[in-house]
């Protein structure tokens, strides 16, 4: 019965939307998409040789309910409106693979904003407005996947809670945008909830956040995402795919304290592309305030001089009012088509620090093979050099970390093609060892469309997401005495 009402909830919540702006029930259709692969490999150890057949397939099939679009409700031909949006509104009942034949419902709205617009000035309703500064953030790594998470490198000094801004924008005047905000550690109603338990699919890349608990027989019962590795940043913690009893305890408020914060928020383009800055100030009214500092202030410059080069200069501090210690970070970066290069330095309590100030380097040649981007140097060639340096001053070993690599796609005729690629790691400080190393290089050809023959060679491993110590297994010290896979892979 409980199926039943979801899904027809679901039904409901999508039609409820046709009136909106940009809004529509999905056209009749169904997205399918599957590959399998088919591999043969060697590996030469440690621990004796490997060797042997893999089969492996994915498959998902979707049902839209929704299209993924921004909804909006106003009536902004006139001075004095209301609107509400939805931004990035996507609804589907989902099949996907190790879910044991079973369908789920997936979905997200990304966020929802009310506004009460009166001429040009505007009053928020929702969401709550933030109170943190998080300007300073460092580049993206190298080396990552879906699992990588901003968060855990981010610095962002402040306060949460909940209030309003009042502000007024004007995209014709320098594109302004200024507001005062008001806030409140808890609300005039606070209320503790947990929310039932339920099953939920987990499809290997989500991440189970603060206050989201499940049962895991392999971890001896109910672990609370974020627990598992003490202090923050915590890695937080992504569950196997399949399903698994779940329970949150993040919807709700019990807070007693009654404290109030105000902000202030101003961002403008004098000189549109030459010129932006934005800027942020933030200070509660009490030092018994719940949070992680009292004051937070932030401030971004950015400039496209020219066409492709493209300049970033942040940085973010905060002030915690009974220890009075004061917490920054800044970051510069540089950027012109296929060059680009950063300098990140962070104080003491954020999390670069690590008990010390410290700062992190990046430089980097990059040149992609699509010919409609428009870095790439060469047509086919996806090639670049990336050297960085992550917690310079404070690592026990100088801590160099360098990528090398390159592919080239032949076009043979206009479904056959072939690339033979190479990827090399190196780094300072791995383990015990002096130097690091790791690399692959092979060979993909494609006879006909959607399908991939690749023969492999890997010599050492690495680990994706991460700044330092990228490498897992290296060449020189012996860790891995590397692996050959010859594959076939055939996608719809």
């Amino acid at each position: 019965m409980k199926k039943y009402l979801l899904v027809s909830l679901t039904i409901l919540f999508a039609a409820t939307f046709v009136w909106a702006q940009n809004a529509a029930t999905a056209e009749p259709s169904v997205d399918i998409e599957a590959d399998a692969t088919l591999s043969w490999g060697i590996d030469l150890g440690p621990g004796g040789v490997k060797h042997g057949f893999k089969n492996e397939a994915s498959w998902s099939v979707k049902f839209p309910l929704l299209k993924k679009a921004d909804k909006t409700s106003t009536k902004n031909d006139v001075p004095v409106y209301g609107e509400v949006s939805l931004t990035d509104v996507e609804l589907n009942i989902l099949s996907e693979k190790d879910s044991g034949g079973h369908f789920a419902l997936d979905g997200k709205v990304d966020g929802l904003e009310a506004t009460l617009f009166i001429y040009g000035a505007y009053l928020t309703v929702f969401d709550t407005p933030s109170f943190k500064a998080n300007y300073a953030e460092i580049w993206l790594p190298v080396d990552k996947n879906k699992k990588y998470r901003k968060d855990d490198y981010k610095f962002k000094p402040g306060f949460s809670g909940y209030g309003t801004k009042i502000g007024y924008a004007n995209k014709d005047f320098m594109d302004l945008d200024v507001g005062l905000k008001l806030g409140s550690s808890s609300n005039w109603k606070p209320a503790s909830k947990s929310q039932a338990q339920t099953m939920k699919y987990f499809d290997g890349n989500t991440m189970l956040d603060e206050g989201e608990f499940i049962y895991s027989e392999e971890l001896g019962g109910w672990v609370e995402g974020g627990s598992l590795h003490g202090t923050p940043p915590a890695p937080l913690w992504f569950p196997e795919p399949g399903y698994y009893p779940f329970v949150t305890k993040a919807d709700g408020d019990s807070k007693t304290d009654f404290y109030y914060g105000l902000g202030f928020d101003l961002s403008m383009k004098p000189l549109d592309k030459m010129l932006a800055f934005a800027l942020t100030v933030n200070t509660t009214l009490s030092n018994q305030y719940d949070t992680n500092h009292n004051l937070s202030i932030g401030a971004e410059v950015t400039s496209e001089p020219m066409d492709g080069l493209k300049l970033r200069a942040a940085f973010d501090g905060g002030l915690k009012y009974t220890s009075r210690v004061f917490n920054w970070d800044t970051v510069f970066t540089a950027e012109y088509k296929w060059i680009g290069a950063g300098v990140y330095v962070g104080s003491a309590g954020t999390p670069i620090g690590n008990g010390r100030t410290d700062m992190a380097v990046f430089a980097q040649f990059v040149t992609k093979g699509d010919k409609k981007d428009a870095t790439n140097l060469v047509e086919g060639l996806d090639a670049g050099v990336y050297v960085g340096m992550y917690q310079l001053l404070g690592a026990s070993k100088f801590p160099l970390f360098a990528k090398v690599w390159g592919a080239y796609k032949i076009n043979i005729n206009d479904s056959m093609w072939l690339k033979p690629f190479a990827d090399v790691w190196l780094e300072t400080n791995h383990g015990s060892s002096a130097v690091g190393l790791a690399y692959d290089l092979g060979v993909k050809f494609s006879p006909v469309e959607k399908v991939e023959v690749q023969a492999k060679w890997n010599h050492g491993s690495i680990t994706k997401n991460k700044y330092l110590g990228v490498i897992n297994k290296s060449v020189i010290d012996g860790q891995h005495y590397g692996a050959f896979v010859l594959s076939l892979k055939v996608a719809y």
